[in-house]
């Protein structure tokens, strides 16, 4: 299970930011960690035409900071805060000034309603793409109107063998652990029902069945699918396995995720999935390359994150480096 420590939640002090405040209270209180709130000013560059000299754009972004923690401390008023209640305002890009803060400060959680673009049918809007893809904490992205607990909760993981180089899937291994061991934290602090799903395919079955060059029959071809699977279900089942031995008997006794195991494409499934049983949050990793920055993620998490509707959980592995200097 995973611990967090340090929590950082970014609002607007007005109902669309409730979700972030109750979901943030609730797991600072089961894990006795710190929290600090945080707010966005707002776009200032027009604020260079209005005003010529520099000194009177950083004193007029200075007079709205000011009425910008008064609002938002107000508002948190009507939560059960503690006492001293740490809150700032971010002046710069959003997404920036968040990123730099969980570096300079080591957050280990960032917790942020997601931005309303119902015009789009799509949940997630460019800002809160661009923290998921470069905030190298997890990132809590929530549907606003998720105030109440995760009844469901989905964790993808990936037991493909597409990846050559052994380092890469050394990564994606570890990555798979980390989802897992997230989702027990959540499903077990909530008591919720677990879902695990992993997408799969079987390399080269288009050709070896459709192709005017290939001369393998079909019983050979269905053969070589079902080892394929099988040897899927196998990791799948194994992976699970080994996450559950960092917890209690009891625990994983409890847990008995419901295990799926599709044939597809995952950025089609995944979706569809979430659809059909009623997920409110899904784990998921977002595929990276560590330690070089501009790799940010990976096109299937990306075409998964403009679909889905639910609240997710967005982790990067170990060693990733964002591109955000500090």
């Amino acid at each position: 299970m995973k611990q967090f420590n340090k929590i950082l939640c970014v609002v607007e002090p007005d109902e669309s930011s409730e979700a972030a405040v109750i979901q943030a209270l609730k797991i600072a209180n089961d894990h006795q960690a710190q929290i600090t709130f945080a707010s966005i000013l707002g776009k200032v560059d027009t604020w260079n035409m209005l005003f010529k000299k520099e000194a009177e754009v950083n004193e007029n972004i200075s007079d709205c900071s000011v009425l910008k923690l008064a609002a938002v401390k107000n508002w948190l008023k009507a939560f059960d805060l503690a006492k001293h209640t740490d809150v700032k305002i971010y002046t710069g890009i959003g997404f920036i000034d968040t990123v730099t803060d969980v570096i300079k400060n080591d957050f280990d959680l960032v917790v942020k309603c997601a931005e309303d673009v119902d015009w789009l049918d799509r949940l997630f809007a460019s800002d809160d793409m661009h923290l998921l893809r470069k905030c190298p904490c997890p990132v809590l992205m929530l549907k606003p109107t998720q105030k109440n607990v995760f009844r469901n909760v989905m964790a993808t993981v990936d037991v493909n063998n597409e990846h050559t180089d052994l380092k890469v899937n050394r990564v994606q291994n570890e990555l798979n652990i980390s989802v897992l061991d997230y989702s027990t934290t959540f499903s077990l602090s909530e008591l919720t029902e677990l879902h695990v799903c992993s997408v799969w395919d079987a390399f080269g079955e288009s050709h070896l069945r459709y192709s005017a060059f290939s001369t393998s029959s079909e019983d050979t071809v269905d053969r070589y699918v079902e080892e394929i699977r099988h040897e899927y279900s196998d990791k799948l089942r194994r992976l699970i396995s080994n996450s559950n031995s960092s917890i209690s008997k009891d625990a994983a006794d409890y847990l008995k995720p419901k295990i799926h195991l599709v044939k597809g494409d995952p950025s089609q499934q995944i979706p569809l999935m979430a659809n059909t049983y009623n997920i409110d949050l899904i784990v998921m990793g977002t595929v990276a390359r560590t330690g070089l920055p501009g790799f940010i993620i990976g096109n299937t998490a990306e075409s998964i994150l403009e679909q889905v509707k639910c609240s997710v959980l967005a982790i990067k592995p170990d060693g990733f480096v964002t591109p955000v200097t500090v």
